[in-house]
This record gives structure tokens, sequence and C-alpha cells, in this order.
């Protein structure tokens, strides 16, 4: 399966990805100029410009990436597609030179990781390739890749391709027969990837959205704590990171709440910012804050009072102010609002909470 574009549009023109993609195919025109199909003079280029353990030289891990097999096209092509389809979407995430610097280092680290297992020769720009699709994997876990398969194209799930892709670069590194291939550099590549990128968004230096493996899975933890709470009304297990504990106040001053009469917010835009809501009062949920809880859990009904969530969320708030900040008003208030929008599942525990604020 080689992928051949995402559904994820570069930000802006991917200079960098371009730049790389020229400048390996000039080192290899000129490698090929310089060696003119000689064994013996590829075999001197390798080891002058590649990156070799035993003759080592300062320049190789950086020349090394730009060095690519003179008898296989495919080797320097198939390189240059994957970095293609997934550098430009990276690039336009980490910027220009932020992606050159990530690109070379990942490639640096992916070659060292290889020669440090194999102690043969490695070449080729799969190591930091490898890294590009790591860090498009943090950055856009739920996008999709057209791929050429067979004869046709087909889309498929990034984390379902990177992924196979990985365990057939682990079973290479450490399986019994390794070829030729450089495994160890695309498994440390891949690694190098998705750690520094989560670590640069965990820092702030890439920008983060609702759309990168960080959120997702803060947001896979908001929910196993809310569904926890509903399930046995008893809350979290313990406090665990958020997004901050303003969380409620930020929804609270979003865009939909700032919006102009001149330009109301649409539909799903409330939607999007009801969901936000609820996700930021699971979270202060989770840590104990149950006054910014509160106030997100009524902003996400202020914004979308009929949502299928809707009277969940009026539940969560019966469920705060019966057992955790107890006002028996507000509480009652919220169960009274509760229509037929609770499952089977929840609707105990909302006659539970009746009977405790009645006792």
């Amino acid at each position: 399966m080689i992928p051949i574009a995402t559904d994820q549009a570069p930000r802006r023109t991917p200079v960098v990805t371009i730049s790389l993609i020229v400048a390996n195919a000039l080192a290899y025109l000129a490698m090929l100029q310089v060696i003119r199909g000689s064994d013996d003079g590829a075999s001197s280029f390798v080891f002058r410009w590649g990156l070799s353990r035993t003759a080592f030289e300062w320049w190789q891990p950086v020349t090394y990436l730009f060095v690519h097999d003179s008898a296989s096209l495919w080797h320097l092509g198939g390189n240059m597609i994957f970095l293609w389809a997934f550098g430009s979407a990276v690039e336009g995430r980490m910027r220009h030179g932020g992606f050159l610097a990530f690109y070379l280092v990942g490639g640096m680290a992916a070659g060292l990781a290889q020669i440090y297992q194999s102690g043969a020769p490695v070449i080729g720009a799969s190591g930091a390739v490898s890294a590009v699709t790591g860090a498009f994997i943090v950055l856009f876990p739920r996008a999709r890749v057209s791929v050429l398969f067979l004869i046709s194209v087909v889309p498929v799930p990034a984390m379902l391709l990177v992924a196979l892709y990985f365990m057939m670069d682990l079973f290479g590194a450490f399986g019994a027969g390794r070829g030729n291939v450089g495994y160890m550099a695309h498994v440390t590549g891949t690694l190098f990837g998705m750690i520094v990128t989560l670590t640069l968004i965990g820092v702030g230096a890439i920008k983060r959205t609702d759309m990168d493996l960080l959120y997702l899975l803060r947001q896979w933890k908001r929910r196993r704590t809310m569904r926890a709470a509903l399930s046995d009304g008893q809350g979290a297990v313990g406090p665990w990171a958020s997004a901050g504990k303003d969380g409620a106040e930020r929804v609270a001053n979003s865009a939909v709440g700032t919006a102009t009469p001149a330009a109301p917010p649409s539909a799903a835009a409330l939607e999007r910012a009801a969901k936000r809501a609820r996700d930021d009062a699971s979270a202060a949920f989770g840590r104990g804050d149950f006054t910014d809880a509160c106030i997100a859990f009524e902003r996400a009904l202020e914004l979308a009072p009929t949502a299928p969530e809707a009277d969940e969320t009026r539940l969560m708030l019966a469920l705060i102010h019966v057992r955790k900040a107890p006002d028996k008003t507000r509480a009652a208030r919220a169960l009274e609002s509760i229509g037929g929008g609770l499952s089977e599942r929840l609707q105990p525990l909302a006659d539970t909470l009746r009977a405790e604020l009645i006792a």
C-alpha cells in the first residue's frame, strides 16, 4: 500500500517539504554522475557520505539522509512519496523552520540507532520520513490516507496504516532476518516523531487543536471519569491532568458567547461549543472542582438545551447538587428538567437522587 495523499490539506505552501524532495533528487543525480555505474565508486560514495560506524565522520548524520541506493530508484521514490503525503500537513503545523529541524534531528536519531544495532552503513531518508509519519499520527490521528492498492486508490485510516508499517518494522528490527533494510531506523524515527511531537504540543510549542492525539487522550480520560460518575454516582476515582483550571471560564468567554447579533452562531457552532463545555465540566468534576463543573454544565445546557446529551448533563448537575455541593433547590430543578433522554442504565441513578433529595 503506497500513500499518495491525505485528507489534511496543508495550511500553507510546504516549502521545506518541496525543497527536501528537490534536494534528494539532485543529490541522487549527483551521485549517479560521480559513481558512473561503478560498484567500487558506489561503495566509496556510501562509506564517505552515508552513515557508518566504522568510518564515521561528523557530517554523516545529515548527509546520509540525502544518499539513496543507486541501483534502486524506488528507494528514493518511495521515501519521497511518503514525505510528500505526510510532510505537507506536518509542516503546516510545525511551520517551516521547526519542520526542517524536526526532520533533520529525527533522521539523525534514526540513523544513529540503526548503526548502533547493526554496525553496517546506512543511507536514505526513511528514518527522517518515519519521524514525519509519527508526527502526523500525533497531529492528525483521525485523518484518512489515500493509498494506491493494486490498481485502485483506497481511503484508509492513517492510524491503521502507520500502525501496520510500524509492526512490520518492529518485526524486521527484532526478527531473525533483517536483510538490508534499516528497520531500526524506521522504528526509532516513528517513536521519535510521536514522542517529540507530543512533547511539543504539551509545552505549547505546537498549538493544540481538537484534532491532535493529546486532545483525544484527554477527552477519553474525561469521558471515562464522567461514565464512572454516572455509573455508580460516586464521581472520579482521583485527580488527573485536565485542560486547565479555568476551563469553565474559557467556555463562558468562547467565541459563541461573544458572537455579535449581526453574525449569530450556527447550530453546528453551538453544538461544538456545548461539547467543549461538557468536556471542561467533566474535567473540573474529575479534579473535584464542582463549582467550575456546574458553571460549564449549565453553559452546555444554555448552548444546546435539546442536545442528545442534555438530560445526561442535567443528571450530572443533580448529582453534584445532591452529593458533592448540596443545594436542594438546584438539585430539584435539575431533576425536574430531565426529560425522556436518559438511558435505562442511568434512570436508576436519577431515581436514587430523587429519593436522597426527599430524605
